[in-house]
């Protein structure tokens, strides 16, 4: 090949070359032009989202029930940071490459900066950076919030020259009123790790696909964006905040600026507004709530003494031990539209206790209230170590600590032999009752006898046989024998147990605040030593670890976290006792010493009183001051708790005895033989056609009819009436059915009890008999009861609760207003219905109602009270009721279950006379009194305060 030809052939290859290159120069200048020019632009601009304000809550007069106030955040854009290249490469002394890590560096100097103006802790905010704020880049991350102005101040003059900081002004969330309606407007917290996990999962499996993306991904992608959630950002758990959480919450704004190569503002690009959350306007009236709430606070000290019943131990009535707290629940509905006025609770929490901020002094506390209201483990550990106190709202705040008098009150009876047993105990009776005790299951487990000595020690405590594993378990759980030296026994074995349990429970608090001291020391020192040698491959296991299960990547502080937990736990078992004995607390005594999370022996015997049925431990024996169930500060009495409805839902089975044109007449006359007579003379007796009758509380009420028997409440009546009268047993279940019994009533809040309707009637007759007068197995609650009396108030309309009037925009502009919802029409002729109200009527103001104004202590007390009571004669019809539980609030074993009384009144009021306009419901319950007609004072006055209410607005 000639010369020519091969230069030729070269500079076709080169004319190639310069043709596709040509080529790429056009693609990339004209048809990637926009693409490349954003990519240029990217690091020079800077996005900040805005959080949207929260939606407010207010009731149906405007009053503010939930809002939101200023609070200062220091806050970190990890977007910002990832700008800065991860690794960069410069010229070192010797003229060699050096890889620098700028991204790394550049965070470690913006902790110190940042450690330094909030006084933080460096090495926190660094690994908080490096492992949470990383996690969502373009959500601000909060290290602090509840800034001072000061800091504020300072860290916005440090944004300009440190990207990534922001001085947040936020919006956190209060509630004016306090406690007031807490159970309704609900609580706040923080979102869950997991869910916090798996939005992020999803957006970044969505960002990498984007390109690939269907129109309904698209949306979703932006949906997640536009409502995001920050790691530290509160969301509603209960209540109105968590079932409207959507419609509160609000949309994300954006606002995008330039910056030059230093992060300095120079010009803002755009800004996305952003969309606050809705208005949320209730039914309720704050000031008739509150005024509920405060009836039911005065109501539990009136209580107290009054619960009196028969003790099947002596076969004597006499005044019976009640909760510390007993609890009740007031509704108050509109019968013409289903609204609730009131739905008050006692007792009751403060919702801002829930407002929970990360790293922030504005915490302090709040941790331990949660726990309070939660009622959970960790607060009734705190009480029994002597950290925390009992608190109860009555005419005043009152507080109640653990001392070992205190303990034994709550567990037993004052005139019985366990409780005279440990009122002189001392530290040597305790520890030698666990020897014995001990010893005696070790020879019967030999097959060996028991020698005399310790036999007859056991005998001489005069303790009921079933009640000896459990004095002595509760001895091994208040004196830790094996810690017990004999030199120590000498010094301090006739010490009172009240004594040794006051300075167990100050060591604790000693122990507590040195402890926090201890771990913040820890944590700077060995903690830090140990990160130094162990970090790396510590977390490459836990890496390894979650791919093995397939499980999301946590954050890598908090299995950091958990292992400083760990290595401090032992650190401290370890040198406490140094650090903690003195002359006054030598060394051997504070060894004896043990805190509710060291109290995890198992129990020798089993006990159904306790919190756990199996596996029990010490911890249960400690735990059992406090109820079971709790007090209920985190569960309304008024809509998520069931309970048996007593004589008011004798008022449906004389519904349906009216439907079916049922007249029935008998005397009501109990005697040892029965429970009445028919009008000839024929005894109806105890046991009845394969059932057991109830008698009335009135021994002879005579002659009566159906509207004389709801008058009087007679018990054999309805029972009689629903056996002997009506078609099928099961109309009484059908009847309980169309009055809402057994079914969520719908109304817009979470956790809704749906009480229950027995399912046996047919089989079981005294089942029968005892659910016409509103117990067996029928369990209600007081709003169901509230719209049960609703539908007979306004003529057979049964409408479903609502809470929510109207939600309404962020421009005040589109609203949407929640009309009444009839849920069915109940067959009620005008003669059905003002029989039954005629009949509610004598109730108060018939010569012998159950709730005659004579009748009732509460009113003679009170002369003002009695005058307005008088004057709603005929403008307030109603129906007492007393439900009869078991119960056994005494735990020794040999203590028996007695019968306790839960209240009822409900009431309806008329505007105007003969039962026309109906105006207001108003059903009253609390747990722990005496008779159904004591409620009555509270359900006139809350009558009278919504009356003055309607007054007061329409000036």
């Amino acid at each position: 090949m000639s010369t020519g030809k091969k230069i030729q052939r070269i500079l076709r290859v080169f004319l190639v070359f310069f043709l596709l290159i040509c080529l790429r120069i056009w693609h990339l200048g004209v048809i990637q032009r926009e693409e490349r020019l954003q990519e240029a632009e990217k690091p020079q601009q800077k996005t900040l989202l805005i959080r949207a304000d929260r939606g407010v809550i207010v009731d149906r007069f405007g009053i503010p029930l939930a809002v939101n106030r200023i609070s200062y955040n220091a806050a970190i854009y990890y977007a910002q940071i990832a700008e800065i290249p991860r690794i960069s490469w410069q010229t070192g002394p010797d003229r060699k490459q050096v890889k620098i890590f700028l991204r790394k560096e550049y965070i470690q100097s913006l902790s110190k900066i940042l450690a330094s103006t909030l006084q933080l802790n460096v090495d926190r905010i660094e690994d908080l950076i490096h492992s949470k704020a990383a996690l969502f880049p373009h959500v601000p991350y909060i290290i602090k919030a509840s800034l001072s102005e000061s800091e504020y101040y300072q860290l916005r003059m440090l944004e300009k020259d440190w990207p990534g900081i922001s001085a947040e002004i936020a919006q956190l969330r209060h509630y004016p009123l306090g406690k007031t309606g807490s159970a309704i407007i609900g609580t706040m917290g923080a979102i869950n790790p997991k869910e916090y996990a798996r939005i992020a999962q999803e957006m970044s499996e969505l960002q990498a696909a984007s390109d690939y993306f269907e129109q309904e991904d698209q949306d979703r992608l932006k949906e997640l964006k536009e409502k995001a959630y920050a790691i530290h950002d509160l969301i509603g758990k209960t209540g109105i905040e968590a079932q409207h959480e959507e419609a509160l919450r609000g949309v994300w704004g954006k606002k995008t600026f330039e910056v030059d190569q230093k992060g300095r503002f120079i010009r803002e690009i755009s800004r996305k507004e952003p969309i606050s959350g809705k208005q949320i306007t209730l039914s309720l009236s704050s000031e008739l709530q509150e005024f509920a709430e405060k009836l039911l606070r005065l109501d539990e000290r009136t209580r107290d003494g009054r619960s009196r019943g028969y003790d099947p131990a002596d076969k004597t009535r006499k005044i019976q031990k009640q909760p510390w707290i007993k609890g009740g629940a007031i509704v108050a509905m509109d019968p013409n539209t289903g609204e609730v006025i009131a739905m008050a609770s006692h007792p009751r929490f403060d919702p801002n206790d829930f407002i929970y901020t990360k790293d922030s002094i504005f915490n302090v506390g709040k941790t331990s209230q949660m726990n309070r209201w939660l009622e959970n483990s960790s607060f009734i550990g705190s009480l029994w170590d002597g950290i925390e106190v009992l608190e109860r709202e009555r005419s005043t705040e009152e507080i109640q600590a653990i001392s070992w008098d205190f303990f034994l009150e709550t567990l037993f009876d004052k005139d019985k032999p366990i409780y005279k047993f440990f009122e002189k105990m001392n530290v040597g009776k305790a520890v030698q009752i666990q020897e014995d005790y001990e010893a005696m299951l070790y020879f019967h487990r030999e097959g060996l006898k028991v020698p005399i000595e310790i036999q007859k020690r056991l005998d001489a405590l005069f303790l009921p046989k079933e009640d000896l594993p459990f004095a002595v378990d509760l001895a091994r759980t208040v004196v830790y024998a094996p810690a017990f030296t004999d030199a120590l026994l000498v010094q301090i074995g006739s010490m009172p147990i009240a004594q040794y349990r006051t300075l167990c429970q100050t060591f604790l608090k000693t122990e507590r605040a040195a402890r926090i001291k201890a771990k913040e020391a820890f944590r700077n020192n060995e903690f830090k030593q140990w990160r130094a040698l162990h970090e790396k491959m510590f977390l490459e296991e836990k890496r390894k670890e979650e791919k093995e299960k397939k499980s999301y990547a946590r954050p890598f502080i908090d299995y950091l976290d958990k292992k400083e937990n760990e290595l401090f736990q032992t650190f401290w078992e370890e040198n406490k006792f140094l650090q903690l004995a003195s002359p006054e607390m030598p060394e051997d005594l504070i060894r004896t010493f043990r805190s509710f999370s060291e109290l995890t022996r198992p129990l020798l015997g089993n006990y159904k009183t306790l919190r756990h049925r199996s596996h029990q431990t010490e911890q249960d024996m400690a735990a059992s001051f406090y109820p079971v169930g709790g007090y209920g500060f985190n569960r309304s009495y008024a809509f998520q708790s069931g309970v048996p409805p007593g004589s008011v839902f004798k008022l449906v089975t004389a519904y349906e005895a009216l439907f079916q044109n049922i007249a029935f007449q008998m005397l009501d006359e109990t005697s040892q033989k029965g429970v009445g007579k028919t009008l000839g003379g024929q005894l109806y007796p105890r046991y009845y056609k394969g059932g057991r009758l109830p008698k009335s509380a009135s021994r002879n009420m005579g002659k009566i009819d159906l509207t004389t028997a709801i008058e009087r409440s007679s018990n054999p009546y309805f029972a009689i009436l629903a056996g002997d009268y009506f078609h099928d047993p099961e109309d009484l279940l059908k009847a309980a059915k169309l009055f809402g019994y057994g079914q969520k009533t719908g109304i817009d809040l979470p956790h809704e009890n749906k009480g229950n309707v027995p399912n046996d009637l047919k089989i079981n007759r005294t089942g029968l008999y005892s659910t016409s007068i509103g117990q067996h197995t029928l369990l209600t609650t007081p709003l169901q009861t509230a719209a049960m009396l609703t539908s007979i108030a306004n003529g057979g309309l049964f409408l479903k609760p609502t809470i929510v009037k109207k939600i309404t925009d962020h421009t005040m502009a589109q609203e949407h207003e929640l009309c009444m919802q009839s849920i069915r029409e109940i067959p009620m002729d005008a003669k059905i219905q003002r029989t039954l109200l005629e009949a509610m009527d004598l109730v108060v103001s018939g010569v012998k109602g159950s709730a005659r104004p004579s009748a009732i202590r509460g009113l003679l007390a009170h002369p003002n009270i009695l005058r307005e009571y008088i004057d709603l004669k005929h403008h307030m019809v109603a129906k007492t009721g007393t439900a009869e539980i078991m119960g056994k609030l005494s735990y020794n074993p040999s203590s028996s279950p007695q019968i306790y009384k839960y209240t009822w009144f409900a009431a309806a009021s008329f505007a105007e006379p003969h039962y026309q306009s109906p105006e207001l419901v108003v059903v009253v319950f609390l747990r722990y009194g005496d008779s159904g007609k004591e409620l009555a004072p509270l359900a006139s006055q809350m009558i009278y305060k919504w009356r003055e209410i309607l007054k007061n607005s329409s000036k």
